[in-house]
């Protein structure tokens, strides 16, 4: 097995510079599309930026359901009761901060930032 070290070393350098959006290049797992995972009642991520017609994939690390949903106009959704093991992908088309919680876990809370 070969061991590449250049994430390493990448995430060292972001971290190391303090350039904060390295979390999103290495969260991406495809092009447009961010992973969010839910785990132990949070989010791994509090604050995302993703161009519009992106996604943010939700996937639910946890024992447990939860309820990801946005009121904030203009990104309105609601993915239902996820169950544990379960991801779900939400498309926001336009540009606007957007404000995620869980209905079932209410401190969980997180933005979404779209850009054009």
């Amino acid at each position: 097995m070969r061991f590449q070290l250049w994430p390493v070393l990448a995430a060292a350098v972001g971290v190391a510079g303090g350039f904060s959006a390295a979390t999103h290049v290495f969260a991406q797992a495809a092009p447009g599309e961010i992973v969010v995972v839910q785990r132990d009642i949070d989010f791994d991520k509090h604050a995302v930026t993703i161009r519009a017609g992106g996604q943010v994939v939700y996937i639910n690390e946890d024992r447990f359901g939860h309820n990801v949903f946005s009121e904030t106009a203009g990104g309105e959704f609601d993915v239902g009761r996820q169950a544990p093991a379960s991801r779900n992908a939400v498309t926001f088309r336009r540009a606007g901060t957007f404000t995620v919680n869980c209905r079932i876990h209410p401190r969980m809370e997180m933005t979404v930032t779209v850009v054009q």
